[in-house]
């Protein structure tokens, strides 16, 4: 029974939500170059950074300048029952009644080609911080 029920519920999940295939992550990791130091060169393509920018817009309506969206790294996540992974940017906005920029990193993910940020804005501190759990999860029901 158990092993049913274990069963049912991995393939009702894995067909709920679709993951990259194995031969995503090997396309993302072909495409990066390395310079003639062996560092990465960083990721910048206009439509990526169109999608982050767009994204900061609507996570942060009260930004005045967006500036800067500097690709960080790239993720990867691979087990039995679950595969993801996303490249994470820094980017620099100028933010209301606050004097210097600010940086909030965002993530962005190759296979559904959408930016997501685990940050919020915090007027009191005139700077991001991490959202907590419940805000998180009111974010992705959204």
């Amino acid at each position: 029974m158990f092993m049913f029920c274990f069963v049912t519920l991995h393939v009702i999940w894995s067909q709920d939500s679709k993951m990259p295939e194995i031969n995503d992550f090997v396309v993302q990791h072909n495409g990066f170059e390395e310079n003639d130091a062996g560092e990465i060169t960083p990721l910048n393509e206009k439509e990526i950074n169109k999608v982050i920018k767009f994204q900061i817009e609507a996570d942060f309506p009260e930004v005045e300048i967006i500036r800067n969206i500097i690709w960080d790294s790239y993720t990867t996540f691979v087990s039995p029952f679950q595969k993801y992974h996303f490249h994470n940017f820094i980017v620099q906005v100028k933010m209301p009644d606050v004097e210097r920029y600010r940086y909030v990193d965002v993530k962005y993910d190759p296979f559904s080609k959408k930016a997501s940020t685990d940050y919020t804005w915090s007027k009191e501190m005139g700077d991001f911080e991490l959202k907590k759990p419940f805000e998180q999860e009111d974010q992705e029901e959204k």
